[in-house]
């Protein structure tokens, strides 16, 4: 990330842009996984293909919650991943779901106000063999004419800006031909700055269809990056009328991938060099 705040500094000269975007962080890789597990997770077996207890650390509803939420995941057409950064978890959903066999029609939105992590995101969306169109109430696909299974799509969005601000509204899929206009919200370590925490909040019930409502899922450092973001959070959330449920994700074993021995990976190590820990944070709003 040195490297990039130098070129954003001594080449574009903008000492104040964020460079944090250029990393994959320990939660991104906590939430890929979780997606993509989500994606194969079967509501009439047990919870022992997903990293996540469902048995020791939830009650009987919190564990309905999180199962709703999987399968939300698996069945909604629109998908926003919020601050997505190089946009790996919905890049993750977006090629598995390409490739899998559930034949469901559905966009994926890349929402971030780092210009330059959405053109990372967009160029890897393409190099994925992902169709990518802009965010229009007609689907022209770039560099093709027919609707394929996934699209991604992108825009520049600042939950603490008034103009930049993008609602589910402005996503502008209700003329488009998909099964359903519902949107799910993917998010990781986006609470770290507690004045826009009611802000953050209100944005992502903007961001759910408002009649039907929706699932947030949001990967944050069990040590939070600043202390009482993720209780503001729950207060925010309940306060609107939503429910929240906050669980432990327990370190890898293996990445997420059948191998026969642990992989450790840069991404997996927080900023102290010890073995990340991460918590998914599961928010559900009702329609009105």
């Amino acid at each position: 990330m040195e490297s990039l705040w130098e070129w954003y500094a001594y080449t574009k000269k903008q000492t104040e842009s964020d460079p944090s975007w250029g990393r994959i962080w320990p939660t991104a890789l906590s939430l890929a996984r979780f997606t993509l597990q989500s994606l194969h997770f079967d509501k009439d077996s047990d919870a022992s293909t997903i990293d996540i207890d469902f048995t020791s650390k939830l009650n009987e509803q919190e564990c309905a919650l999180v199962k709703q939420a999987i399968k939300a995941l698996q069945t909604t057409s629109h998908i926003i991943e919020l601050g997505c950064g190089l946009g790996l978890a919905g890049l993750a959903f977006a090629v598995s779901a390409a490739t899998g066999s559930t034949n469901i029609k559905r966009t994926v939105t890349f929402l971030d106000r780092e210009p330059y992590a959405l053109h990372c995101v967009m160029a890897s969306a393409a190099i994925n063999n992902l169709a990518i169109a802009p965010i229009s109430s007609e689907q022209e696909m770039v560099g093709g004419t027919t609707t394929p299974l996934i699209v991604a799509r992108s825009s520049i969005d600042d939950w603490t800006s008034t103009d930049k601000n993008i609602s589910y509204e402005d996503l502008q899929l209700g003329a488009l031909d998909y099964e359903n206009e519902q949107t799910l919200i993917l998010a990781s370590d986006i609470l770290y700055e507690p004045s826009s925490i009611d802000s953050l909040a209100t944005k992502l019930r903007n961001l759910l269809h408002p009649n039907d409502g929706g699932y947030i899922l949001i990967t944050d450092p069990e040590k939070e990056r600043t202390t009482g973001c993720r209780s503001a959070l729950v207060e925010s959330v309940q306060e609107m009328g939503g429910e929240v449920v906050i669980l432990p994700i327990p370190q890898p074993k293996n990445n997420g991938i059948a191998m026969n021995k642990s992989v450790l990976v840069e991404s997996d190590v927080d900023i102290d060099g010890n073995l990340a820990k991460t918590v998914l944070i599961v928010v559900h709003f009702n329609g009105a």
